[in-house]
Order: structure tokens, then C-alpha cells, then sequence
């Protein structure tokens, strides 16, 4: 589990190209990370 200063070094950098953003499509690479993905995600 990351530390929550990593985890805000990760969300300062992602932020600057995402930030009012719209997510057209997702490509999950790993079926349930920690709990199983709907189907109709």
C-alpha cells in the first residue's frame, strides 16, 4: 500500500494533463485489483 505522500506526488503530476478532462474510453490490465470490476464499468 503506497504512502500518502507518494500517493499525492502521483496525484500533483497527474492533475496537470487531466484536470477537467473526460475519460472516453478505460483499458483495465488487471481483473480485480482488490475487488472484481462490474462488467458495465
Amino acid at each position: 500500500m503506497p504512502e500518502l505522500p507518494e500517493v499525492e506526488t502521483v496525484r500533483k503530476g497527474l492533475i496537470q494533463g487531466m484536470l477537467n478532462k473526460t475519460f472516453e474510453d478505460v483499458l483495465v490490465r488487471r481483473e480485480g485489483l482488490r475487488y472484481p470490476f462490474p462488467d458495465d464499468l
